[in-house]
């Protein structure tokens, strides 16, 4: 239900603040109104407005929005105010936002276990300001303003209405700059950028229920936006997002934001409160969806947290130089095998002295940062449109797996700490009865090896540190000479884990299953 709601604001968001591309030519309040219209219409909502026009001046008002949806998937609505379209002078259209803009939506579900909501929250702007300009089928928005506010107003959950002690959410935007082009043909193919100077957002919820408040208090600095792509120009279901990509949808983007904050409070008379502090110099976040797949990267930057657990002496600090990650992985259903690739890396992970002070007052174990990297890819054939959120919901309550694994590499695995490193690499691949022998389990066949550095070193460490009673320690090093054998260099282990076509495992050669 809640990705419904974020489609809901989201498309909503994107047809209120962009549409449209400068060139000589002119255009009208009708010809603007018209795309935005078009636009909504085609990407799966009934939409109606009651629509005057005074002078050079089109006002619509009473605009909702419903996404068309599946029976079972429940009714959605979505109310806002009125919007002015006015002819400029120079053959553009200025348009003319309110101030304050409440809008509400709300979800009638079908299903016995979900409830109705209705929510009521408002756009508050101040310098703001949109000129859309160009041809009909060719336009170009530039909307900015000073700050761009949001807040939740009233929520109603069934029969119980949310207070202001219950839920607030409050986010402020400063200097928000956009601009969107947008061609008209077989497809709409937009281009848009976006800047925001600073966002600061504050959260509070409660539980009626439960005794404990958690308040989230947040900010971030030169956010920026790029996106591109082709959108269809008709869809039967804002929800089908598989209808989208086989209709050719193609869109990706890039996001960057400078310093971040975010701090989490609870307060919880009966267990203690607790306080978490986050911070990050810079992050990004890049995306692609298409018929091809769907992919997605981020990064952030000297990262830092502290823990304030609920009755705990002092803070628990901890710091991370680099962490990043990559996902892609096919995003419709096939007869052929798919890629798919999996990356983490996250670097130079430290602690605290005072953390260190308590796991380790002997100051025996190496302080040296830590780090992992992960690189993983292989193929994978699609037994369903797992995007379909009809397909997603039957899967999730079957158990059902949405793909047959066809072959997996472990490119490179490092997991660099304590004075220890491993390392590994292999390939596999999957012998299955079929792709549609759901219930088969796939048979791997290939081999991973793992070299390990440092590890008798270390066990002796956690054993004198009293860390690691020494019978357990016994027990680790019986386990390695079972599965491993010396390799080149001083406390050097080696290992090779073999798959057989006929299910045996092997250690080194020797048979372990």
């Amino acid at each position: 239900m809640m990705i419904r709601v974020h489609t809901i604001l989201g498309c909503s968001a994107l047809a209120l603040l962009s549409t449209a591309q400068i060139v000589a030519a002119d255009i009208t309040p009708k010809d603007v109104w018209q795309d935005w219209r078009s636009h909504m219409q085609g990407t799966g909502y009934l939409l109606t407005a009651n629509e005057s026009m005074a002078g050079n001046r089109l006002t619509v008002s009473d605009l909702r929005l419903e996404p068309v949806t599946k029976d079972e998937q429940g009714q959605m609505s979505l109310s806002l105010g009125s919007i002015s379209f006015e002819q400029n002078d120079d053959g553009s259209v200025a348009v003319l936002l309110p101030s304050v803009m409440p809008f509400s939506f709300t979800t009638t579900p079908t299903t016995m276990d979900a409830e109705p909501v209705n929510m009521t929250l408002t756009i508050t702007q101040s310098g703001q300001a949109m000129t859309v300009s160009g041809t009909p089928t060719n336009m170009t928005s530039i909307y900015t303003a000073g700050t761009v506010g949001l807040s939740i107003d009233q929520m109603t959950v069934g029969d119980e209405t949310l207070d202001a002690d219950t839920i607030q959410m409050t986010m402020a935007m400063q200097d928000v700059q956009s601009r969107t082009e947008s061609t008209l043909g077989a497809m709409r193919d937009y281009a848009q950028t976006a800047t925001i100077g600073s966002i600061i957002y504050d959260l509070k919820f409660k539980n009626p229920n439960e005794p404990a408040t958690a308040m989230a208090q947040g900010t971030s600095a030169d956010l920026s936006f790029k996106s591109n792509g082709l959108l269809p120009l008709a869809l039967a279901q804002v929800s089908d997002m598989t209808g989208l990509l086989r209709a050719g949808m193609d869109v990706a983007g890039t996001m960057t934001a400078g310093n971040s904050t975010m701090t989490v409070d609870i307060e919880d008379p009966n267990s203690g409160n607790m306080a978490i502090a986050m911070a990050a110099e810079s992050g990004t976040l890049t995306f692609e969806t298409s018929a091809e797949g769907i992919s997605y990267a981020g990064t952030r930057e000297g990262m830092t947290v502290s823990v304030q657990p609920a009755e705990f002496p002092f803070l628990l600090s901890f710091a991370m130089e680099n962490a990043s990650f990559n996902l892609s992985a096919p995003a419709m259903k096939s007869d052929t095998p798919q890629h798919f690739a999996l990356g983490l890396n996250l670097t130079d992970f430290t602690m605290s002295d005072m953390v260190w002070g308590m796991l380790n007052p002997q100051g025996t174990l190496p302080r040296d940062p830590a780090s992992v990297a992960l690189d993983m890819t292989g193929t994978a054939t699609m037994l369903s449109d797992y995007l379909d959120m009809q397909n997603a919901g039957q899967m999730a309550g079957t158990m059902e797996m949405p793909a047959l694994p066809e072959s997996v590499k472990l490119n490179s695995l490092i997991v660099d700490a304590l004075g220890a490193r491993l390392t590994g690499f292999g390939a596999a691949t999957f012998e299955n009865a079929g792709p549609t022998a759901q219930d088969s389990t796939p048979k791997p066949t290939g081999a991973v090896n793992l070299k390990l550095v440092g590890g008798n070193t270390l066990l002796n460490t956690l054993v004198d540190s009293g860390l690691l009673p020494a019978q357990t320690a016994m027990g680790a090093r019986m386990v390695m000479a079972m599965f491993a054998i010396p390799g080149d260099g001083d406390d050097t282990l080696e290992t090779k884990i073999e798959f057989t076509r006929s299910g045996a495992i092997l250690a080194n050669g020797q048979r372990i299953k």
